[in-house]
């Protein structure tokens, strides 16, 4: 039975120890003009890909647009910074930026120069991160072991 145990705290472990840096996003932005959802992951900070909708049209990718450095800034809310994240849906860059505290979305028909001069500020900005796998895995493996130390603990009867 130790053995088990062993065996079952040291995967729990190498689950979470082999873990990647990666961290996935669902997100949902919308201006009132322009929306976007989908997810993105990030290694680190840095947004390496990206999935989801705008407007209606597939999002193709990561743009240049508005010179974003497609930077997520972590925490309790995550946002993105002044340089913000572009990506292209249907020939149109999008990029979603933080200034002030607020986040404003702008696209390439109404601002082809991406300097914010016609950016909109956000009605529903959510950024929430996607538990990974392998903390799902540690979780389930938590609960199993509890179970199976209850259900081989010997009952004393008074």
């Amino acid at each position: 039975m130790n053995k088990l145990l062993l065996a079952a705290g040291s995967a729990a472990l190498a689950l979470v120890a082999a873990s990647a840096q990666a961290t996935v996003y669902n997100f949902t932005f919308d201006d009132g003009i322009d929306m976007a959802s989908g997810q993105l992951v990030t290694t680190g900070s840095l947004v390496t890909a990206i999935s989801g909708t705008a407007d209606g049209f597939a999002i193709t990718g990561l743009s240049p647009y508005a010179s974003s450095d497609n930077t997520v800034v972590s925490g309790s809310a995550p946002y993105f910074d002044l340089g913000g994240l572009s990506f292209s849906a249907n020939g149109v860059d999008f990029n979603v930026y933080s200034s002030g505290g607020v986040e404003y979305m702008m696209n390439s028909v109404t601002d082809p120069g991406g300097y914010g001069s016609y950016a909109a500020a956000l009605t529903t900005d959510t950024l929430t991160a996607v538990p990974e796998p392998a903390t799902w895995a540690l979780m389930l493996g938590g609960f199993g072991l509890a179970g199976t130390a209850l259900r081989r603990r010997t009952l004393v009867v008074a």
